[in-house]
């Protein structure tokens, strides 16, 4: 998960940055037929905050999912409870930036359709929930990066002492298969 939420994080990142200097340069555009800018910045705008909600719920995802096999994996095992309570509190850390990145990204969206539709609604507003967005969600990435460093490293232990456990009581698991048209020879 790792490498794949740097990627995802990076792009976004990238695109969140890039539709807000797009808005930028349509907003010095005239109002009229011909905003190219604008059209451009729209279109980007849409593509970058679905990208940031499909970003912040694969990682709610993967928390949910992490969280659930770390609560079967302690209660087949009977390890120690702290083990889950971890997982739960590394779900509730990440929740918080994946909730509010959604949010601020939905609002910023939301303003940046009213000053489009509305010719008495002030653009600015749109402007600086756009610049808090970006920054909030660019901070978020970062964090939300630590708590999946901290909940792959709390996975490892738990498939660690897992493994411990399955090894004291059923002994060495087989050895491992050779691939296709290779044989295991004897050391």
């Amino acid at each position: 998960m790792l490498r794949y939420f740097l990627v995802l994080a990076v792009t976004d990142g990238s695109l969140l940055l890039a539709s807000f200097v797009l808005g930028l340069f349509a907003s010095t555009e005239p109002r009229g037929p011909h905003m190219v800018w604008h059209g451009v910045h729209l279109l980007f705008a849409l593509l970058t905050t679905m990208a940031t909600l499909a970003v912040h719920s694969i990682v709610y995802t993967y928390f949910l999912a992490t969280g659930k096999w770390a609560k079967e994996v302690v209660r087949v095992y009977q390890l120690p409870e702290w083990l889950n309570d971890q997982a739960k509190k590394n779900k509730r850390k990440a929740f918080r930036f994946e909730f509010w990145g959604m949010a601020l990204i939905a609002v910023a969206a939301w303003l940046g359709a009213a000053s489009d539709t509305r010719k008495d609604f002030n653009s600015l507003w749109h402007l600086g929930m756009a610049a808090l967005a970006v920054a909030f969600n660019l901070g978020a990435f970062v964090a939300e990066y630590a708590v999946i460093v901290a909940q792959a490293r709390l996975l490892l232990e738990v498939k660690a002492q897992a493994d411990r456990l399955r090894e004291a009581r059923y002994g060495p698991g087989p050895e491992p298969a050779a691939a296709p048209g290779h044989r295991l020879e004897p050391i």
